[in-house]
């Protein structure tokens, strides 16, 4: 059962308290859970989630009582923390799965072993929230292997896996940074708002509320976006005089550059 699987996290940060806190809410054995991280101050935080959460400072410690090593740590120190964890010194073989942006699987697996089970994934700030959506790709997993994968990232959200590890860069770009997109046309949406004289709480209001609702839409409904889109314009309409304005300036080649700029950051900075 996956509720039973040893999960070990090395960096007790923002991202892995999500999932540690997904996990638990989703039945997971909160004594099957350990955390190791080097501030005094996050483990107190996390100690403080779950009384049976084992939460250590030693990170060999963790490889060698776990199942499943979640690497959350930054890209900046992941060499010098993964070669400092000896797995030849372990028994349990455990599973690695990286959530470090950045990070190629070659770069893992010279650091871990070319015969470790890896898997790394690229999630999003709304884990934070339980509606993320998180990529996966792997190497040398077994079907049992990717279910509990895919288990630990549910609970945060959505899970994707794809097959190509170059399709990360595009990931990174639109759903890694996409967040950021959304937060900022909803920054727009409320400024114009206030603008025209509404009261900054209730721009806010509306701004959020309209995104929620569109998102929701776009999930629930059998139509395409482009459809939904189409169903909010009539001819001669509001709706249609912003898209008009919209097209004039050319909105659609400047986002089509904005996230190609993402892209090649992303590709810039796996080659660091």
């Amino acid at each position: 059962m996956s509720e039973n699987k040893k999960i070990g996290f090395i960096g007790g940060g923002m991202v892995a308290e999500a999932i540690i806190r997904g996990l638990i809410l989703h039945g997971h054995d909160a004594s099957k859970l350990f955390v190791s991280d080097p501030s005094d101050s996050r483990r107190d935080i996390l100690s403080i989630l779950n009384k049976q959460l084992n939460v250590l400072s030693d990170n060999q410690s963790l490889a060698s009582e776990v199942d499943i090593m979640i690497m959350a740590i930054k890209p900046q120190i992941f060499s010098d923390v993964a070669s400092n964890i000896n797995l030849e010194q372990v028994a349990n073989n455990p599973m690695i799965i990286s959530v470090a942006a950045g990070i190629q699987m070659k770069t893992m697996k010279d650091l871990f072993g070319q015969d470790k089970k890896i898997c790394r994934v690229m999630p999003n700030t709304p884990c934070l929230v339980g509606r993320g959506v998180s990529t996966l790709i792997q190497s040398n997993l077994n079907e049992s292997d990717i279910v509990m994968a895919t288990y630990i990232f549910n609970s945060v959200g959505k899970t994707i896996w794809i097959q190509e590890e170059e399709w990360m860069h595009t990931v990174t770009a639109v759903s890694g940074s996409g967040p950021a997109y959304f937060f900022h046309m909803m920054h727009i949406l409320k400024n114009a708002a206030c603008k025209a004289g509404i009261p900054e709480e209730i721009a806010e209001t509306l701004s959020i509320q309209t995104a929620i609702g569109s998102s929701q839409l776009a999930l629930n409904s059998a139509d395409d976006l482009i459809t939904l889109k189409k169903k909010v314009m009539s001819p001669g309409g509001t709706t249609e005089a912003a898209f008009d304005s919209l097209e004039k300036n050319k909105l659609d080649d400047i986002w089509d550059e904005a996230i190609n700029a993402a892209r090649q950051r992303s590709v810039d900075l796996g080659k660091d």
